[in-house]
């Protein structure tokens, strides 16, 4: 089991699983962050909470910089076409960015972990 099966399960289904484990106690009042955070504690699990580095999203977010001065610029100059232009070009900024954090975080969740099993009751 990885995180991504984890964080797609119930939370009565977490509660459940971190009843197997005698040290965990109060799991019924629990929120499904905080079960997460034990049961990946509990299996062995690396919680991945930030966006691997090396993926160019600080040369797209300045690029981004770059574009919305175009559109002030564009604005102030009541440059339709430009601006036009430059909100396309920033919106296609945008969704790069995004696919890029995605997949990464995709690539990251993906690999293979070591699954300790849960001590039988």
């Amino acid at each position: 089991m990885d995180l991504h099966e984890l964080e797609h399960k119930t939370v009565n289904d977490l509660r459940e699983m971190a009843g197997k484990y005698e040290d965990i106690e109060g799991a019924t009042g629990l929120k499904k962050e905080q079960l997460l955070e034990l049961l990946c504690e509990k299996l062995g699990i690396d919680r991945q909470t930030h966006v691997p580095e090396g993926i160019g999203r600080r040369k797209i977010k300045a690029d981004i910089r770059d574009l919305r001065r175009k559109r002030d610029d564009a604005l102030e100059k009541h440059d339709s076409v430009a601006l036009a232009a430059v909100r396309g070009a920033i919106k296609s900024k945008k969704r790069h960015l995004r696919r890029q954090i995605s997949a990464a975080l995709r690539k990251a969740s993906a690999k293979p972990q070591a699954v300790k099993e849960a001590p039988a009751s």
